[in-house]
């Protein structure tokens, strides 16, 4: 507060995440200086008590109300939800997170703390490092980007920022929706269907606020002025214009020397570097996020765990996998009988650990059948099974259709179900 001459803190917005040292420091530090608490924080914390999507849009509906009675319709919403979480969030006193109770004329109507998590993405490199090397390479950011600002701003040739031009741009295309009515010296009543709302050029005031706490003409106040044929950047608060953008980048940070070229004090020892301590794993370089932040996030892609994510081919059921299913006879439960005879009613007696629907077609040895059981006269074929299993003489399975051995053709000696008809003397072939 002394070096920016802040005094008490009038006329000042101070946006945190609401930690408690902070709270208090300001209190102490800065009584009158607004202090706004980040929303992201408040909900992570909310949702950590009170699960469910239910309450996320009434939430930011009350956040971004800028007049009380929207405000008080939206937490109506989570009260008619749950009369504890409408108590909780009101304990967190609302002046300090909803546009509504926020003061006007601070031209900031931010609610999230963006500005400091943009700083943090910048530095991530310079964090890694030990505390005079990061304090460098942070001085030496802010440095260049002193510069570089300046230089840009030096090449606008715009009365107003570029970024604040872009936002009235396209307020003027939304503005042609509202029917304005003048009521005196430039004061106006805009109406949209059942909504309308006063507004005052010369106070620079419209009803939905939004004008009183960004500085910057709402579409409502945009109708007005389109109607006098003024020029809206005239009504845009002096902090967006381009003159306030270079004051605030007119300094700059001059470069420094090695700490060899310093001056020496032959009276004072000097300081000796920090013992190294390394901790145990790698170093961690991002931020460690909430669960409930990742959560509420919306870009984190959920996991599944391996466990959850199986899902068995014999019985269908997740956790797990065919290898380890129950159904199969070699994991039968013998106090269930009924389930050992159903597993062993599947079983192929080719191979009894398969059953008969998991033998591939491909796997059937159809090539390694006996010369001499290749019949030397073809008979009309009963007909086969329903299932398509073929019997040979020898008591044995082969999981072939009759198309698919027509199409190979081969001949198999067949024994029809019945077991009459022909014997292992006289074969009968199937084409």
């Amino acid at each position: 507060m002394n070096d920016i001459g802040g005094g008490q803190g009038s006329g000042i917005t101070l946006l945190s995440d609401g930690h408690k040292g902070l709270l208090e420091a300001v209190k102490e530090m800065a009584p009158n200086a607004e202090h706004r608490l980040c929303t992201r924080h408040i909900l992570a914390n909310f949702h950590k008590k009170f699960k469910g999507e239910q309450y996320i849009n009434p939430f930011w509906k009350a956040v971004n109300a800028t007049r009380q009675p929207t405000f008080q319709a939206a937490m109506k919403e989570i009260k008619a939800l749950d009369n504890r979480a409408y108590d909780y969030l009101m304990d967190r006193d609302p002046r300090c997170w909803s546009k509504a109770f926020f003061k006007e004329g601070m031209n900031c109507d931010a609610v999230e703390n963006g500005v400091s998590e943009s700083f943090n993405a910048a530095i991530i490199d310079a964090r890694e490092k030990p505390i005079i090397t990061m304090l460098e390479d942070i001085r030496v950011y802010v440095m260049e980007r002193l510069y570089n600002q300046k230089v840009k701003g030096m090449g606008w040739d715009l009365a107003i920022c570029p970024a604040i031009r872009k936002q009235l741009k396209l307020l003027k295309t939304l503005h042609r929706f509202w029917q304005t009515h003048v009521s005196g010296y430039q004061e106006f009543e805009v109406i949209q269907g059942t909504e309308r709302y006063c507004v005052d050029l010369r106070k620079r005031e419209c009803g939905c606020r939004i004008w009183q706490l960004t500085g910057i003409p709402c579409v409502h106040a945009m109708s007005a002025i389109a109607s006098l044929n003024l020029d809206a950047e005239q009504y845009v608060a002096d902090c967006y214009k381009t003159e306030a953008f270079l004051k605030a980048y007119a300094f700059n940070i001059h470069p420094l020397n090695d700490s060899s070229l310093w001056p020496q004090n032959p009276e004072l020892d000097p300081p000796l570097p920090p013992r190294r301590r390394r901790l145990p794993g790698r170093p961690a370089t991002k931020r460690r996020r909430d669960k409930a932040e990742k959560e509420l996030s919306g870009k984190t892609k959920h996991t599944v765990s391996r466990f959850g994510s199986q899902k068995c081919s014999i019985c269908k059921q997740t956790g797990h996998n065919k290898a380890k299913c129950s159904s199969k006879a070699g994991n039968q439960d013998p106090s269930n009988p009924q389930q050992t005879a159903d597993a062993t009613q599947d079983q192929d007696p080719i191979n009894p650990q398969q059953t008969a629907d998991e033998v591939p077609i491909d796997e059937v040895p159809i090539d390694d059948v006996p010369v001499d059981e290749v019949p030397i006269e073809s008979t009309p074929a009963p007909s086969t099974p329903a299932h398509g299993v073929i019997r040979t003489a020898r008591g044995g399975r082969v999981r072939k259709t009759s198309e698919r051995i027509a199409k190979i053709g081969l001949k198999k000696m067949v024994i029809p179900k019945d077991g009459s008809g022909c014997s292992q003397d006289e074969p009968v072939a199937l084409d």
